[in-house]
Order: structure tokens, then sequence, then C-alpha cells
């Protein structure tokens, strides 16, 4: 099917009645529920992912995403019903596909540079059997102007074809929350730019179609890759003037949180929280995909870096707070056990991707203590080379400093008495998140420092 020739009708009625097929590069975090939504809507879909044993699980009606509620029943519906296969060869997925959906991961190294590697094979992989008349849309996160200088040069060498005369390319940069992906898919609208009218026009549709959502069109794909970096660099900027405010607010003696919930009140201001730091797969690395781009034009986002620079710094600043909160209660870190609450990126997700947390561990391990991790996530799995305990009170049992470093559900009820029973009293409690109340903390008899709070200390 020759799809770049469809009328809105036409395509509408063949996604319906699998008379269209979508190749979906990549299943991971974003591929794979992308590639279960166009199934579910009726597309015939493939799913080519590097990973064998990814793929195999896929086969068999399996997930390995088990913190994205839903996602598993419908794995397995729409490979029971024929919907969804999984292959690790792509040129021959891509040979069947009137639509090549490209999901993969796009990291930056070690100098801050985005590591497009994953985004090049794929198109390399793709312009060994890519149709005439097909669409080829990318979803990675891409800096501006990626797709228009990386990928179309890369398509149109390979298969020796032109863009946007014989196939279709645009950008629909993936929106969706990590844990609420399927939720997300089928609400939050989508941006789609084309590098001509039809082939923004052929992908606005299939989305609408296949999500049910609303489609925000915009010139290019430059510009919606912009889109993309901007809503995410705003969140990254705006943490980073909270982590600011929250450092300086400690040595005032004023609660940081008590301020943003007061401040909220207000029409036009938006609140956003202090914490150890940011991580996952966007904000870490989102902002050096602007940041390069900026360099090549001359023009570098200064504000955009500090705040990357105060955001990472803000693992070290925990571990400050732990060591001033030992020092109330006549301890130092060396020689103290201490228990880390929480090492995922964000609350309830199986992900530790570019976790603060992880500085915070090594930087206390580095310092002398003794370091047990608990998360709900990863129950007894192996976690920055140790193995997360089984439960609660495995990971506390004596500790000498108590940190919670991720605002997973179950620690925003924390028995603090039968924590304090089990700590190896006068004990410490460093919350990076929020989830305890410093007069709490203090009652039970626990020194207490937080990111942006009151310092307290409890009773003899």
């Amino acid at each position: 099917m020759t799809i770049m020739r469809l009328s809105k009708q036409e395509i509408r009625d063949a996604l319906k009645n699998g008379k269209i097929t979508v190749c979906v590069v990549g299943l991971g975090r974003v591929g794979l529920p992308t590639a279960v939504a166009f199934a579910k809507a009726g597309a015939q879909v493939i799913g080519a992912d590097i990973n064998k044993n990814v793929v195999e699980l896929i086969k068999s009606g399996g997930c390995h995403l088990r913190d994205e509620a839903g996602l598993e029943e419908l794995v397995e519906n729409v490979v029971k019903n024929g919907r969804l296969r999984a292959t690790v060869n792509i040129s021959d997925a891509v040979r069947e596909a009137d639509v090549l959906v490209v999901c993969v991961p796009t990291p930056v190294d070690e100098n801050k540079v985005p590591d497009y590697s994953d985004v090049k094979v794929a198109c390399h992989d793709i312009s060994k059997t890519l149709k005439k008349g097909c669409l080829v849309i990318i979803e990675s996160t891409v800096g501006p102007g990626t797709v228009e200088d990386l990928v179309v040069p890369s398509l149109e060498k390979g298969t020796g074809m032109k863009a946007g005369t014989d196939f279709g390319v645009a950008s629909c940069p993936e929106r969706a929350d990590p844990g609420k992906m399927l939720q997300h898919l089928n609400v939050v609208p989508r941006i789609v730019g084309g590098i001509n009218e039809k082939s923004t026009a052929v992908a606005a549709e299939l989305y609408e179609t296949a999500l049910g959502t609303k489609v925000v069109r915009v010139s290019s794909p430059k510009t919606a890759n912009a889109v993309k970096l901007t809503e995410n660099l705003f969140r990254d900027v705006n943490i980073a003037l909270a982590n600011e405010f929250a450092i300086l607010y400690e040595k005032l003696g004023i609660d940081v949180i008590e301020v943003i919930n007061a401040c909220a009140t207000k029409y036009n201001f938006i609140p956003h929280y202090p914490g150890p730091g940011v991580g996952g797969p966007c904000l870490p690395q989102n902002p050096y995909y602007l940041i390069v781009e900026g360099v090549k034009v001359g023009n570098i986002p200064y504000l955009v870096r500090f705040a990357r620079e105060i955001n990472d710094r803000m693992p070290e600043h925990v571990v400050m707070l732990v060591t001033e909160a030992l020092n109330d209660v006549g301890k130092t870190v060396r020689g103290s056990k201490i228990a880390i609450l929480g090492v995922a990126y964000k609350p309830n997700v199986h992900d530790v991707q570019l976790t603060p947390v992880k500085k915070i561990y090594e930087h206390l391990k580095k310092m002398g203590a003794s370091v047990t991790i608990y998360d709900p996530m990863f129950e007894g799995e192996e976690v920055f080379g140790i193995r997360s305990a089984r439960n609660l009170s495995e990971s506390i049992e004596k500790a000498d400093c108590i940190v919670i470093g991720t605002a997973h559900k179950e620690f925003h009820h924390l028995d603090l008495a039968l924590i304090s029973q089990m700590s190896n009293m006068p004990a410490a409690l460093v919350d990076a998140r929020h989830v305890v109340a410093p007069s709490k903390a203090r009652d039970h008899g626990f020194a207490f420092r937080g990111v942006g709070r009151r310092h307290t200390i409890g009773p003899k």
C-alpha cells in the first residue's frame, strides 16, 4: 500500500481494517506502547528490536516493562490476535511496512554530546528495504535539525530515492510520562512536523486515528523537536530554580515547600519542587541536544546550561545534609550504616536511568559509610552493584541514617515510630523528596535534614 497517496478517509479506513502495516523500530519504554497502540487501533504491527530477549518475550505475549499499568495485558491480547509480531530483523520488517516509526534511544555521551548512533543504524537498516510511497516517522528525541540534516540524507543515500517525493518523513516526538505511557498516549496531544505538507498530513491522520488524541501540526521536523526540548527544558530550568531557592532558604531558616505551596495560590505561578537532582532519559540529557545546536550557530543557551549544572550538583548537597544530620547526633559518615530508601529516578517506576541517587550512593560509599538500599520496585534485585533489600526492615535495621531518595507511594506512609525502634538511635533522617514532615521526624527522635527544609533535632 502506498500510504503517501491515500486521502484522510482512506487512511482511517485502511488503518481500522488492518490494511496498513506499521513497523516500530525499538521496543523500549516508548516503542512497545506505541506498537501496542497502533495494533489495538487495527494496524498490522511489526516490532523490531536488536535485543533478542525482549523480542522473544514479546513473541510469547510477554512484556518487559512491568511498571506500565495495563501494558502487559494489551501486549498479550494483540500478540494473540495476530496484530503484533516481533523480530530482530529490521530490514525484513521494513520490507513489509507502509509506515516506519523510529523509537530508538538517543543518549548523551560522557562529553555531554548527543549520541545518534542508534538513529544512524536504524536509518541504515530502514534504507535497505524501504519501499516507495512509505512514511518514516521519528519519535526518538533529537536536536532541532537532526531529521533534516541526518535522517533525510541517510535515507536518501541508502535508498537512492528522494524524500518528500518518493517517501515521506515526519517527526512526532513522544510526550508520554514513564509509568503512565498508555494513559498519556491517549490524552496528551501529539506534535507532528513533516518535511512537506503531505508528510505532516499523513502522519497526523495516523496518530489521530490510532490514538484518538489531538494532533498539533507544526511547520517542520525541526520545529516539532524544538517543542519537545522546550517543554522539557522548561521543567529542568524551573527545577534548578527551585533547588537554588531550597539551598538559600535552608540557610535562612525558611521552609521552601511552605513557600512554594503558598506561591502556588497565585494564578500565574507554576510550582516546581526541589530535590536531589533529576534523572531518567529526558531531563538530564535533553538540554545538551539544544546546547550542541546552539554552539553550532554561535548562540549558547547559558541559562539552560547553568540550570543543568545546578541540578547535577544536588546529589552532593544531599550528601552534605547527611553529614550535618549525622553530626547532630554525634556521628560521622565514616563507619555509619546508611539506608537509602528509593533508587528509581522517579516514583513508582522500575527504572534507574541517570538517577541522582546513584551519585549519592557512590559519594557515601567513598566517604566510608556502609550503605544499604531498599526500593519496592527493585526488591532483591542488584542495583549499583549491590542487592536491594527485600523489604524495608531489612534495610533500616540498626541504621544510623535513613535517606529518602525516591518518593515512592510506599514512603509517603512511613511508620516513623517503628523505624525509630529499628534504627541505631540517636539517628538521622534525610528526606530529599519531601515525604516526611520535619516535625514528625523530630517528634520520633530523629535529627532531620531535607532539601530546602528547616533543620530539626529530635528530643534527647
